[in-house]
């Protein structure tokens, strides 16, 4: 799961940057920090300079008080910053034939945006129903462009960028004969992706009105798809716990809180805190694009 080299993992939401890191020490990959800062206001994605004001002024906060061992990083952005389609494809496509047939179809569902604009992500889904089709992730260039201005005036190498959703779920240990449902919440919005074994076979996301419509909008997603789900995880970058009891209560059925740290040993150095003890659920994406392989 780990690579070779020191890391760094930050999740950035609209109000909050999280800073997971791991360091190699005797030949093993160990934790060395877990912290979070509150913006004081925020984050516009859409304002270059004020993402990376922020981002400053945060990190300043936190290599105040701590000091990082690493040069190299990787973010994770809230899933509401990317677009995300799943569409039909022919195998038989060339690379070039499938990336303008992809391009086609993103003019065709956001006709008022230009693709030249975003990076794309392609991902092959497993059906069960023998269809090949693809999910498509973009993201703003600018945003990407954004992100690594402010990690080469910190003299960070960045490695990867993605949606807070992807990297919580690199803490799960998926089961190559299991079906696993993963819930990520944050804040107004909430993603959904369905695995069979270690593969997505769908995913679906929503807008969050109350508690009560975010229950029944994961219950009739869950029945759509017609599968007994052997593990159900949530995660979320807020408090967890009540929204743990109100989709029990709504399933019947009992919800798995990830713990990303769960399985890694601290560094001789590493300090417990109350976010590492009182809520490591939360940290799942920030572990997650920290634990992903370079």
């Amino acid at each position: 799961m780990l690579s070779v080299v020191n890391h760094i993992g930050l999740n950035i939401t609209k109000s909050k940057l999280q800073l997971v890191e791991v360091v190699r020490e005797s030949s093993k990959f160990c934790l060395e920090n877990v912290d979070e800062h509150i913006f004081d206001k925020e984050m516009d994605f859409s304002n270059q300079s004020e993402i990376i004001s922020i981002l400053q002024t945060t990190l300043n906060s936190i290599t105040n008080i701590t000091t990082l061992k690493s040069s190299n990083i990787s973010v994770s952005l809230p899933i509401q910053e990317f677009l995300l389609f799943q569409i039909p494809f022919e195998p038989s496509l060339s690379s070039k034939a499938l990336d303008e047939h992809l391009a086609w179809e993103f003019s065709i569902i956001f006709p008022e945006l230009n693709v030249d604009d975003f990076v794309i992500r392609k991902l092959e889904l497993k059906n069960h129903e023998n269809k090949r089709e693809l999910i498509v992730v973009a993201l703003r260039m600018e945003l990407i462009e954004t992100i690594d201005e402010f990690c080469k005036i910190n003299n960070f190498t960045l490695k990867f960028i993605d949606n807070s959703h992807f990297s919580s779920d690199l803490t799960l240990i998926l089961n190559e004969n299991k079906t696993t449902l993963s819930i990520y919440v944050d804040y107004d919005f909430a993603s959904i992706i369905s695995y069979s074994g270690k593969r997505i076979n769908k995913t679906h996301r929503l807008n969050i009105t109350n508690d009560v419509s975010l229950s029944e909008s994961i219950l009739d997603f869950i029945e759509s798809q017609n599968i007994a789900y052997d593990k159900i995880y949530v995660s979320c970058p807020m408090e967890v716990d009540e929204l743990k009891i109100k989709l029990e209560s709504a399933f019947g059925k009992n919800i798995e809180i990830t713990n990303p740290f769960e399985f890694i040993p601290t560094s001789e150095s590493f300090i417990q805190n109350a976010h590492f003890i009182n809520k490591p659920n939360s940290f799942s994406a920030a572990a997650g694009i920290c634990f992903r392989k370079f």
